[in-house]
């Protein structure tokens, strides 16, 4: 089997084992279900440094490992990667309020504003660090190799909103809070955004943790109260399209890293 639908078919196995009994069982949320959720997410990143090993060896696992410490990387990307999902969640909510009037409940407080900062570091060991290292560590420069950059990017993204499928269905992951159309648009959208900090960086997994991480602080502390207006929501996704189209232009146009130029 060739590695990229073997990385898919280990990522989605693990991680769905574990997830799709707890939705199909129900219940309150308890540590139990914490664990299978929480152990649940390493799905991409341990397909991806079992498949790296099957092609690879443990030099190819050494190799993506060190990538994550990786740090030469310009200090631009770096402010990008970390403000700039930050800098979309506080436009949404500021052109919906706009938009809808002094009317609208939704509102971001200073103090939750405060929150971001540790969320962007706490949040790199929940999520990022157990997918980033299948998505954009193996899977991404595997199907560059293949394809252009943004059918790359799209196949990728399908695959990766589709993987959360069942945290969508659970009260606890976050995924709830938006209808399912609009998160799955913002997934895939995303995905091209993931793919363009990619290439313009050279291949940097540090970048690819630290943007994650950020979109999910964002995500969670900025637009927490969603599950009551959408509007915010919707108008982030919208937002993340346009970006994503910009990129997806870029992409065009520019000539993914080798696999020389990703050494760390």
């Amino acid at each position: 089997m060739r590695s990229e639908p073997l990385f898919f078919l280990l990522a989605f196995a693990f991680s769905w084992s574990l997830w799709v009994p707890v939705v199909v069982i129900g219940g309150e949320p308890s540590a139990l279900l914490a664990i299978a959720v929480g152990v649940g997410a390493a799905g991409p990143s341990l397909a991806g440094l079992l498949c790296t090993g099957r092609d690879e060896g443990w030099s190819g696992v050494r190799r993506v490992l060190r990538s994550l410490v990786d740090w030469r990387v310009g200090a631009r990307w770096y402010a990008l990667a970390l403000g700039g999902p930050v800098a979309v969640a506080l436009a949404a909510v500021a052109v919906h309020r706009l938009v809808v009037g002094t009317e609208a409940e939704f509102r971001v407080e200073t103090s939750t504003i405060l929150l971001v900062p540790i969320g962007l570091m706490a949040g790199l060991f929940i999520g990022p660090l157990q997918e980033e290292l299948g998505w954009r560590g193996f899977a991404l420069p595997r199907l560059l190799d293949r394809w252009s950059s943004l059918r790359a990017s799209l196949v990728l993204g399908v695959a990766w909103a589709c993987w959360h499928l069942p945290l969508y269905a659970m009260d606890t992951g976050g995924q709830e809070r938006a209808p399912l159309a609009v998160f799955l648009i913002s997934v895939v959208s995303l995905s091209v955004l993931y793919t363009w900090f990619w290439v313009v960086t050279g291949g940097s997994l540090l970048i690819a943790l630290l943007l994650h991480s950020a979109t999910n602080t964002a995500a969670v502390v900025l637009l927490k109260d969603a599950r009551s207006d959408f509007g915010p929501v919707i108008v982030a996704t919208v937002l993340t399209v346009v970006l994503a189209a910009g990129a997806a232009q870029h992409l065009e146009r520019s000539r993914p890293p080798t696999s020389e130029e990703r050494q760390p």
